[in-house]
């Protein structure tokens, strides 16, 4: 079903509004990245190979990537230049929009339905800085996803990536200063990292190969598959610790100072890990690494294979609110990282089933009690949000949201509600034989609430109009 859509951004070249898709259209999708890091600058240097099949059914006159470091609402004073855009081979000409986090290339000749290209990309950037003297950040250091501290430098969306393309045109929806705004289709990934040597490097994927190239000069190659992102963390003196999980294992990251909490997310991890494998199914991806990192209006950060765990949080391992972290987290390896969802039009699809599996963690680690607490407190958070905001719902998009609470409170808090009532509709075995059907059937896609909503009807063989309309969801 095409849904009525306010188009927010029309780029003229083919006459076309270009506005977040609903469905995966990329299918084979690989990149080739050589980055050159130098740790202590907090500044890179790369050159990416980018080949894509053209799955529409559309031929596309033009190719659009996402330059989402450029976004100073989140990533702060952090930047990412393209120098150079060559399409097979051939040197083209691109244009910037958006403060530069959109890149368009024309091409000379339009990309045809099952037709592959190969484009290059020569690249550089500069992460932002996170003062020492500094625990919680500043506009400056955005959301810490681009920054270099005094014992690490995070890399996430430290390249261009190709926008995702559907029926509905290029998803290229501006960022609100909050949510998630990175998302990609599925990708098979080759990355080579050149770093000084001393420095632990962790990043999405498995390390496929280690050599020397110079004089204290080190490149590690790391293989993803099907990975929704790339990102990587270069850092010292923090210690790993490792657990194996079945066919793979579950790796933290803490520095010295914070090595209770270390093990404890390894612990939780790993408990979690295993629960949702049950629950849902065999996560896609088998190497998963948590680091601690400082992050600024966020505990933590999802990436495929990779997460992001605050330092301020890893302070207070014994807040109540660490294991939600690490659970939460970990969950979006299946949803967010395995089933993808246009993070813009629905923020609550990822996001809810999050922080439900953490609902199921809580229940599972802690006891039913403290699940119900949880459960109970974001119910109250909800309604009172919806008391408060009749014109919105859980499934409104991230841009009709006039700030963080309010989305936390609906997407969130009111997803999860909205998941567990549904639950109770339908029966606990009906809820999760949808679930993982849910997750096979859009595993590596892009899905769409309709997609979710249609599963479960099939699965339970009856209707939850009511429901959705209880919640203010237009199916």
């Amino acid at each position: 079903m095409r849904r009525a859509h306010k188009c927010r951004l029309v780029i003229g070249l083919a006459g076309l509004c270009f506005i977040s898709g609903m469905a995966q259209a990329q299918g084979s999708l690989e990149y080739d990245i050589n980055l050159t890091v130098d740790y202590e600058a907090g500044s890179f240097e790369g050159h990416s190979t980018i080949v894509l099949l053209n799955e529409t059914q559309t031929a596309l006159p033009e190719l659009f990537f996402r330059l989402f470091a450029n976004d100073s609402t989140l990533y702060g004073s952090a930047s990412l230049h393209v120098s150079e855009v060559s399409v097979q081979t051939n040197s083209m000409p691109f244009v910037f929009f958006s403060d530069d986090t959109i890149l368009m290339v024309p091409l000379e000749i339009p990309l045809q339905p099952e037709e592959s290209l190969q484009i290059e990309f020569s690249f550089s950037g500069k992460a932002s800085t996170w003062p020492e003297s500094d625990g919680v950040g500043s506009s400056g250091t955005g959301y810490g996803l681009l920054t270099k501290s005094s014992s690490a430098l995070t890399m996430t969306t430290f390249y261009p990536m190709l926008a995702i393309y559907s029926d509905e045109g290029w998803a290229l929806d501006p960022s609100t200063g909050f949510g998630d705004t990175l998302m990609g289709d599925s990708a098979d990934y080759t990355v080579a990292i050149t770093s000084r040597t001393g420095l632990d490097v962790v990043a999405s994927g498995d390390l496929s190969a280690e050599k020397a190239s110079g004089p204290n000069i080190v490149t590690r190659t790391f293989l993803a598959a099907q990975a929704r992102d790339f990102s990587a963390v270069l850092m010292e003196e923090h210690i790993p610790l490792l657990s194996p999980v079945r066919d793979g294992s579950i790796r933290t990251w803490f520095s010295a100072q914070h090595h209770q909490a270390g093990q404890l997310a390894n612990e939780m991890a790993v408990f979690s890990f295993q629960l949702y494998e049950e629950l849902v199914g065999p996560s896609a991806y088998r190497t998963i690494e948590l680091v601690e990192v400082p992050l600024r209006s966020a505990a933590g950060v999802e990436f495929s294979g990779l997460i992001l765990i605050g330092s301020q949080y890893a302070e207070h391992p014994e807040d109540a609110f660490f294991p939600v972290i690490i659970s939460h987290e970990i969950a979006h390896q299946w949803f967010y990282a395995g089933v993808g969802n246009d993070v813009s039009e629905h923020p609550w699809l990822d996001e809810s089933v999050a922080s439900y599996l953490s609902y199921e963690f809580s229940g599972a680690y802690f006891g039913d009690s403290v699940a119900r607490q949880q459960l109970d407190q974001w119910r109250a958070t909800y309604q009172s949000a919806a008391r408060t905001r009749a014109d919105l719902s859980i499934a409104s998009p991230r841009y009709a949201f006039p700030d963080s609470s309010t989305y936390s409170s609906f997407v969130y808090s009111g997803g999860a509600t909205f998941l567990h009532a549904l639950r109770t509709l339908v029966g606990d075995e009906a809820f999760y034989k949808a679930l993982q059907t849910y997750y096979h059937q859009f595993l590596h896609s892009i899905a769409a609430p309709s997609d979710l909503f249609g599963v479960f009807e099939e699965t339970c063989a009856c209707t939850i109009g009511e429901l959705l309309s209880a919640f203010r969801i237009m199916p």
